[in-house]
């Protein structure tokens, strides 16, 4: 009964979410929230999808009990998990379980080398190419086209191109800066990483599908917030304007969302108010907490046991 549950909880959250989500407004309004509420949806749904084969495997009240002994940490003694009998349930379970985890490992493979690879090879001709800018600690690439980018990694740093240099106003090119840096703080290649695997391993599933995109557009929306931190809004606008005027570049700061990410700055919207934060951040953890709770509710009666 309760795989059955986690499973079609599973299919609400991973096709009934996408779509009022992609359309909400409030996202643009608070983008750090958004992207929390994706990842939140998305981690739901795999330990969903690994939880409920799993509940055809081990019973739900040992599960819940292990679970509770973890944070208990006492009453091992007295607990043991019962030997599976392997009946035709169990092995569904089994091949459930590995199915996920083969196209979840396959998909990492696939993402995080062909990401290596390109990481690297950008890495290595941006030293073969590029000049250490030290007043403006960034690299410089000597093309005639206006652009902007980081790389991430060990050595990570800000890529502005010459046409760059030349083409934007001293104020512009603080906000380029500050917007790229924001991304390397905010870590964001890894959660487009993330999201990038998730949708190899699962993409017809429309969560995933719809995830990726969504994600790049909320990280340039809060790398946007990130620059107005340091530049008024205008300025950053102006500056995404001038990045993206053509021939525009398939990298950096003037490629995603444009015309939303420049009318959002030039708009001021109002950030949410603390209720409807509240609201979503209750929503995140709902997501979070879901299917741990449903497989311990069984156990939490029998707290005073496992530590008698």
């Amino acid at each position: 009964m309760i795989p059955a549950g986690l499973t079609a909880y599973a299919l609400l959250v991973a096709f009934g979410l996408p779509r009022p989500l992609v359309g909400a407004s409030w996202t643009s309004r608070a983008p750090r929230l958004a992207i929390s509420m994706w990842l939140a949806a998305a981690a739901s749904v795999v330990a969903t999808l690994i939880l409920a084969p799993l509940l055809l495997i081990v019973p739900n009240h040992a599960l819940g009990d292990l679970l509770v002994l973890l944070v208990q940490w006492c009453g091992w003694a007295d607990h043991q998990l019962p030997v599976p009998t392997w009946t035709a349930p169990q092995a569904a379970g089994v091949a459930g379980i590995l199915g996920v985890m083969a196209r979840l490992g396959h998909a990492i493979a696939a993402v995080t080398l062909t990401q290596r690879r390109i990481r690297h090879r950008t890495h290595r001709d941006i030293r073969l190419a590029g000049r250490f800018h030290p007043t403006l600690d960034v690299v410089v690439l000597d093309h005639p086209q206006p652009s902007a980018f980081c790389l991430p990694g060990r050595d990570a740093t800000v890529v502005l191109t010459a046409g760059a240099l030349r083409t934007l106003p001293a104020a512009e090119l603080r906000a380029v800066i500050a917007h790229e840096r924001t991304h390397l703080r905010g870590r964001h290649h890894l959660i487009l990483t993330g999201a990038a695997i998730l949708d190899r391993a699962f993409g017809p599933v429309s969560l995933f599908e719809d995830m990726h995109g969504e994600l790049r557009r909320l990280v340039e929306l809060a790398a946007d917030d990130g620059a107005t931190r340091h530049c008024p809004r205008h300025t950053v606008a102006h500056a995404v304007l001038r990045l993206a005027a053509p021939p525009a570049s398939a990298l950096g700061m003037g490629s995603t969302a444009v015309h939303q990410r420049v009318l959002r700055l030039l708009t001021a919207q109002a950030p949410l108010g603390g209720p409807a934060v509240a609201a979503r951040a209750l929503l995140i953890a709902a997501l979070l907490l879901t299917p741990l709770t449903v497989i311990t509710m069984p156990a939490l009666s029998d707290l005073g046991y496992h530590c008698a």
